[in-house]
This record gives C-alpha cells, structure tokens and sequence, in this order.
C-alpha cells in the first residue's frame, strides 16, 4: 500500500498542478513518488489520450513499468489501456518536429533544461505538462545564438514553472523519506607512490597523487590571470576537467572504497564520476557503455539480490528505485545539490537505516565540492572518520548497538524442582 502520508503529499502536488492549469514542476524530494504524481494525473485526462513521458535515460523505463504495474494490481488501473503512452529520452526527444501530445510529462525536467533539449518545447505542442524534480539549478546559464544570456530558472518559468514544493529537508521531518546516517570520511592524497599517469605520449611518466594535483591545481590558477577570451575560457575549463579527474580516479581512494566495502553489510551503491575508477571497484557498473540489455540485467540481478554492489556515474541517479538497497558511497562526486540530493534519494523507505558514506579529500577541491552539495541539506546525523579505518570502527560499533537493541529479551527458564 501507498504510505499515507506520501499519498497525502503526491495528492497535495497533483491538486495544485491542476489549479495552475494542469501546466507546471513539482519540485519534489526524492522517494516521495514523483511518478505516482504523473499516473494520479493521468486519470484526470479523457480516455485515449496521447501521452508522452520524457527522461534522461532509458534505464528510467524500467522504473516506469513498475510503478505502472504497481498501480494496475492496486488500483486496478491500467494506463497503457486507457492512454496512448510514449516513452521517449531527451536526445530522441528534441528532434522531433510538429507533434502534438495532449499531456507530456518531463522526468526530471532540469536535465532537458539546454540549448539543445529545449527545442523539443518549441519545435512540439501538447495541451498539458508537468515537470518533476527534486531541486532545479535555476542559476545555469547558456548563451544563445545572439550572445542573449539564458538559464536554466528562466527556462522552466517559461515551459512548466514551479507548482509545488517539498524538499529533502521537510521530507526527513515528515519522516516520508529513509532514516539515514552519513559518515563523512577524510581521505588524503598519497604523498609517496608515483602511480598517476603524468606527461605527454610522447613523454610519459608517473607522479604522485599530491604533485598530479597540485600540477593541475597551479594551472588552473594561472589560467584566472590570464587576458580575458576564448583562450581563457579555453584554459580554465581544460585545466578544471584535468584536475577534476586526479580526484575521481585516484587509485588511494579505490583502494580505500574495496576496504569499506569488505566491512559494510547489505547490499550498497557506489557512486563516482569515472567509470574506469567504478570498474576497479566492481564489475558490476551501469553505464551507457553497456547494452542496455546488460544494464537491465544488472538491475535485475540487484534486485533479486544476486549481487550486492553495483555502480553508476549517472544512470541510477534519477528515478531508480532500488529494492532493498543499505548503504550509499559516493567516492567522487559535484558541487551540485540536485546530484547529491539524487544519490541520497535512492535509498527509499523501509524499516532499516540507511548507510550515506561520502570520501572527502583533504587540501583539495574535493572539500569545496562538498560543502557546496551540503549546505541546504542539513536533517541527517553527521558521523565524520579520520580515515576508513575509523569509519569502519564506528560503523561497526554502531550496528553491533542495533543488534543488540532488536534482539528479543529473553523469557526465565523454568526451574523443575528435584
């Protein structure tokens, strides 16, 4: 069954939705059910409707299908009979051209927020729309053809602008989204061991961690002096990628997640902006450099319980509902709020609670990242480790207490007299 409060929450958002016009975004905490929202408002429209729901991946059907047989075996309501359903990504999705839909619905409705996605809104009409997404980074900005600044917050006031809100904050005071803990852990560069690629082809070497990124660091720095341009803007944005990547691939840090892995029991999600760092951690990495036939079945696997670790850069980050999933590390990651809030957000409600365990590289960008994803999100309990090693411990000792509390107490044995 539908938790009520949920329930009660999703109905609030749908109402509101259709008081706007049946035209808006519920800007929704993950785990509070954003697409029961979009299959509750599609029994408002006339039978036959033509529907269309959009997303960033296809991994996002898979969760669709189930929430849909979800509501055919509770409610007794079948959408693909009663609607003309489409399923569509945004990369097939803006280059159509004169369709018309009677209600589209935008999955996570920041990701089709660019130059290029948004022309799917121009180029198609459709009577009714609802954006969903946990957060939207209104401040992104583009430039247009004309040098014209656009963003992401002027976008969707155009398209579908914000109905409803219920943030992650509220949502853990409500007690709709997963009790969770978050163990904060500080990592430090390797000062001693030359095993990052380093050079040119035609001159390569190896270097430590520490001087990779400081390398990069000092050239990031410069490049903020330099004449304002096209070679400025070149150099920052090349010089950022590069030390950016040091810290999602360093090889002390994988080293640091297989040993917490070893320790953490359950069944947990990795997340990290490198495939090629996830796939030293685990084999078992979804990614758009799989079948989508592969990444299904990985899917399935967890679920079942075949499998206790997978991994993901972005394709399990929206919408992915993960059955019975402990524990969350996040080994490299954004600034961005919307990308934290979303690797939380997979763990849904359940009796247990849930693991958050996040890598936070000493005396570099790392820290900045971080506390920049962090700042609005503030109802969790904060475990912060020196090291592994002390997150370890203290997990440890935390579910030894858990154990202990759920044993049953038990009852005096009878003493028979001789």
């Amino acid at each position: 069954m539908l938790d009520s409060k949920r329930d009660e929450i999703q109905n609030a958002a749908v109402d509101t939705w259709v008081q706007a016009g049946k035209k808006g975004t519920l800007n929704l905490s993950t785990g509070i059910g954003k697409t029961f929202c979009f299959i509750k408002a599609t029994r408002l429209l006339p039978k036959g409707s033509k529907i269309l729901f959009l997303a960033e991946t296809t991994q996002r059907e898979i969760d669709l299908e189930k929430d849909l047989a979800f509501f055919k075996k509770l409610f007794k309501y079948d959408l693909k009979k009663t609607h003309q359903l489409t399923f569509l990504c945004y990369q097939s999705a803006y280059k159509l051209v004169d369709q018309e839909w009677d209600f589209v619905c935008a999955d996570e409705i920041h990701s089709s927020l660019t130059p290029q996605y948004v022309q799917f809104y121009k180029n198609n009409t459709y009577k009714h729309i609802m954006g969903l997404s946990a957060t939207v980074d209104r401040n992104t900005a583009y430039l247009d053809e004309e040098g014209n600044q656009l963003t992401k917050g002027l976008w969707v006031d155009q398209i579908a602008p914000v109905c409803f809100k219920y943030n992650l904050n509220q949502a853990v005071e409500d007690g709709t989204t997963k009790k969770l803990r978050m163990f904060i852990i500080n990592h430090g560069l390797d000062l001693v061991n030359k095993n990052v690629p380093a050079g040119t082809k035609a001159a390569p070497f190896m270097t430590t961690e520490k001087e990779s990124y400081d390398y990069w660091d000092n050239q990031f720095k410069k490049a903020l002096f330099l004449p304002d341009g096209n070679m400025k803007t070149f150099k920052i944005r090349t010089t950022s990628a590069a030390r950016a990547k040091v810290l999602y691939t360093l090889p002390s840090k994988i080293r640091e997640v297989l040993k917490l892995l070893q320790a953490v029991k359950g069944k947990t999600l990795v997340f990290g902006n490198s495939i090629e760092a996830l796939s030293l951690v685990t084999p078992n990495v979804i990614s758009n450099k799989n079948s989508e036939k592969a990444n299904a079945q990985l899917r399935q696997d967890f679920d079942a319980g075949k499998v206790d670790t997978i991994a993901s850069f972005k394709m399990l980050k929206q919408g992915a509902n993960l059955k019975d999933l402990d524990n969350t590390i996040l080994m490299s990651y954004y600034s961005k709020e919307l990308d934290m809030i979303q690797a939380i957000g997979r763990q849904r409600v359940n009796n247990k609670t849930g693991n958050i365990f996040i890598y936070v590289t000493s005396g570099t960008q790392e820290i900045k990242w971080y506390r920049k994803a962090m700042e609005n999100i503030n109802n969790y309990e904060e475990i912060h480790c020196n090291s592994t090693d002390d997150c370890i411990t203290k997990y440890r000792a935390i579910i030894e207490e858990e154990t202990q509390k759920s044993k049953p107490v038990g009852k005096a044995s009878k003493v028979q007299s001789a």
